[in-house]
């Protein structure tokens, strides 16, 4: 499987992952691991129900596995109420568990810890992203990684902080937090972390915020940390597109992502 690049951004093949695990195994399992974005669920739902729908032929078991507040860097900040969880606490029990084909992950958003940039904190996150794709790996499985998507400072409702101010958190985060987040997407994308395949739900988000902005300019991205179900579309979208080759014509749209949240509140 080719690692996408920022440069040309070529869609990962599912059916090359398919023809190495189905040589193990008739049923192809994808595990998506991350932070509360993921362990929300939306995203993974909408596309079950896509593929459902559209590719009733494929045999593919969807296992969410997303943890709220946890990082790959083990970093936690004083205010948060308790330390937060880091994967590699679980990784193992986790890998063993479900036996997956492939793991799609997606850290950052926690793993700067709401602070301005530093070299400690940013080398922290590449060696838990780089154990990570490592202990993937070695358990058999293919590895996706995708970008930390951003942080939207204007959706924000607690208090932006400049970078001198005496401590930050998730409640209290540095105003410029995106750069960080910026860095971290970077990097993954330049392909220093060893992966499979890297897909950039950076861009796709970015460019879902700034079109809805221009049309409402009060419009909310969530709480700026954690997408809305807009965002979560876009989020299902960007994977479809990239691990299934889905056609444009069949992406699920406001309406289904709708339906999807509706179906979690029930």
């Amino acid at each position: 499987m080719a690692m996408i690049r920022r440069e040309d951004m070529l869609p990962l093949n599912i059916n090359t992952i398919i023809d190495s695990v189905t040589k193990k195994t008739a049923n192809l399992k994808i595990m998506f691991l991350g932070d509360s974005i993921t362990a929300d669920g939306l995203y993974i739902r909408l596309i079950r129900e896509w593929l459902k729908q559209h590719r009733p032929d494929l045999a593919v078991e969807l296992i969410p596995c997303g943890v709220p507040s946890e990082t790959a860097s083990s970093l936690s900040e004083a205010a948060h109420p308790f330390p937060r969880p880091c994967i590699h606490e679980r990784l193992a029990r986790e890998l063993a568990a479900a036996s997956p084909g492939v793991a799609v992950a997606c850290y950052g958003m926690n793993d700067g810890i709401y602070h301005p940039l530093s070299e400690e904190r940013f080398a922290a996150y590449q060696a838990g992203m780089q154990q990570l794709s490592t202990q993937i790996r070695e358990a058999g499985a293919a590895v996706v990684l995708m970008t930390p998507p951003p942080f939207d400072a204007p959706s924000m409702n607690g208090r932006l902080q400049p970078a001198d101010a005496a401590d930050f958190s998730y409640l209290a985060p540095y105003k410029d937090y995106d750069k960080v987040l910026e860095c971290y997407a970077g990097w993954l994308l330049s392909g220093e972390c060893p992966a499979d395949g890297i897909i950039d739900l950076r861009i796709p988000l970015l460019e879902h915020i700034r079109q809805e902005r221009s049309l409402n300019a009060s419009y909310s991205y969530g709480d700026g940390i954690h997408p809305d179900t807009a965002g979560h579309g876009v989020i299902a979208r960007t994977l479809l597109r990239n691990l299934f080759d889905a056609e444009p014509d069949t992406l699920p749209g406001a309406e289904e992502s709708g339906e999807a949240a509706r179906g979690k509140a029930d």
